[in-house]
């Protein structure tokens, strides 16, 4: 028999859980406080896709999305460095570890000793001799890496730069654990799993329009601009949640997709004061995210992703416009954890893109910009500094009929795409057909 299911918060985690309980026949409400589905992913630049990103695989494959995107080329990751030079990660079609030895040897990203000295860890970490240390998850990654032999200058130009990308955060706040768990599923896992994809759209068009209307089309209800206010439990079970007009809905079963900064003031004091796992919840923080979005009149063929070091953005993404404007190019700038920069005028920041993306994508002549957006998000994604991950929590709360989903959850991943849509996957599988 098909159960009720309430959907607390439109993002993409609670999209992938409506789509995988929609597709057993559940009865699904979503409600969003938002206009439209989609939270912050309505702005976001095209994703980065890796063959390790087994949640989001399923779910483009689930859209018919995924043979499309597999045959995509590759997009090469470069570096900027300070010093103006500029440095490719090969992707090697060899199998493992020879495609991570080689590629290794031959980036210049490195000095020759820098490289030595990760050579000889990764070859020690591949023969648990000795295993890596179990405190990794409260150190923090910046003084790891200096641990085992890695300059500063490399730490600057090249693990910050990847700290900055895969984990949104800079490497003296970010996990040692997480960092190198990361790295590993990414890129020292064979030479198929190094292969990264980026689909020139952004997520708004690429994957949430086809989502909604997959969602619309197996009749998952939406309630937009509609917000819960109050969750109400009954011993071991919600009981029901209470809307801002003072509506009240119930159902079977209850799933929490919302940023943590907006379940915690839905539910009682003494839930939260009583339940360990409510009260790890304060100890979780958020960085800051700028976005400049720039529409120039320069046409390019194909999607390009730098890495900057010692620039206002720290990655910059530029791809042919499939939307908008013909003869046309996408420029993406982001910034993580750079709170300086949300006070910023628009005309301020898009000047700044504009002058990262000269150095980022050199060309003979200025294209002409046709237009710019700005996105600012102040409590953005969750920040992985050390001890966080114990504090992250499971999709099954203490509550028999209520999941919490979201990529700042325990998934393992960072606070990504792919640990948002894992997380409404997982939620989804817990209730029964």
């Amino acid at each position: 028999m098909s159960a009720t299911v309430l959907i607390l918060g439109g993002g993409i985690a609670g999209l992938t859980a409506a789509l995988y309980l929609g597709a057993r026949g559940h009865a699904v409400t979503v409600i969003e406080q938002a206009a439209k589905v989609g939270g912050r992913l309505c702005h976001a630049p095209p994703p980065l896709l890796l063959e390790a990103h087994h949640a989001t695989w399923s779910l483009l494959n689930s859209l018919g999305k995924d043979a499309v995107t597999r045959r995509l080329r590759h997009t090469p990751l470069e570096f900027l460095q300070s010093t103006g030079a500029r440095i490719q990660f090969l992707h090697l079609p060899l199998p493992s570890p020879l495609n991570t030895l080689l590629g290794t040897t031959l980036f210049q990203g490195l000095s020759m000793r820098d490289r030595w000295h990760l050579l000889s860890f990764l070859e020690r970490t591949w023969e648990q001799d000795p295993p890596l240390p179990n405190d990794l998850d409260l150190r923090v990654a910046d003084e790891w890496l200096a641990s085992i032999g890695q300059s500063e200058s490399a730490r600057r130009g090249v693990w910050n730069c990847l700290a900055r990308l895969l984990l949104g955060a800079a490497l003296p706040q970010v996990s040692a654990g997480l960092f190198m768990r990361t790295l590993r599923r990414c890129f020292l896992t064979g030479a198929k799993a190094t292969k990264l994809i980026m689909p020139s759209q952004g997520l708004d068009s690429f994957l949430l329009a086809p989502l909604k209307a997959q969602l619309e089309a197996m009749g998952v209800q939406f309630r937009l601009n509609t917000t819960a206010t109050q969750l109400y439990f009954d011993r071991d079970r919600v009981a029901r949640v209470e809307l801002a007009d003072r509506i009240r809905l119930t159902a079977d079963w209850y799933i929490s997709a919302l940023p943590r900064h907006y379940l915690t003031p839905l539910l009682p004091e003494r839930v939260v004061t009583h339940y360990a796992y409510f009260q790890q919840l304060s100890r979780l923080s958020e960085s800051s995210l700028v976005i400049v979005r720039l529409y120039l009149d320069q046409p390019v063929e194909q999607t390009q992703l730098v890495l900057l070091e010692r620039h206002t953005f720290h990655w910059m993404i530029r791809h042919p416009d499939r939307e908008l404007h013909e003869e046309a190019a996408v420029v993406w700038a982001i910034a993580v954890e750079a709170p300086d920069l949300l006070t910023q005028s628009n005309e301020a920041l898009v000047r700044l893109a504009l002058e990262d993306m000269k150095a980022a994508f050199p060309t003979a002549s200025a294209p002409r910009l046709i237009e710019a957006d700005v996105v600012r998000q102040p409590q953005a994604c969750l920040t992985p500094k050390p001890g966080t991950q114990q504090c992250r929590p499971l999709p099954n709360s203490p509550f028999l009929n209520f999941f919490v989903a979201g990529a700042w959850t325990d998934t393992g991943w960072p606070a990504n795409l792919e640990s948002a849509i894992l997380s409404g996957q997982r939620c989804a599988e817990a209730i029964p057909v």
